[in-house]
């Protein structure tokens, strides 16, 4: 495989990983803003979005890279 034929991949996937950590920290900063009422309509307690936006951004729970 040429060198641009492998870099472009491994391009796709840094880009998708970095779209995937900024997701997660602005949908755990977001649950912070939530009310309790909202935070119950969802199913969360306050604890558990406590929790849930207290994770690194780079804590997900898919791991693209686990596909090597």
């Amino acid at each position: 495989m040429s060198r641009s034929g492998f870099r472009l991949p491994l391009l796709k996937i840094a880009l998708d990983r970095f779209g995937m950590w900024m997701r997660a920290a602005r949908t755990r900063r977001q649950l912070t803003e939530l009310s309790d009422a909202a935070l119950e309509d969802l199913g969360l307690s306050a604890e558990a979005a406590r929790r849930e936006a207290g994770r690194p951004f780079w804590d997900t729970k898919t791991d693209p890279w686990r596909r090597f």
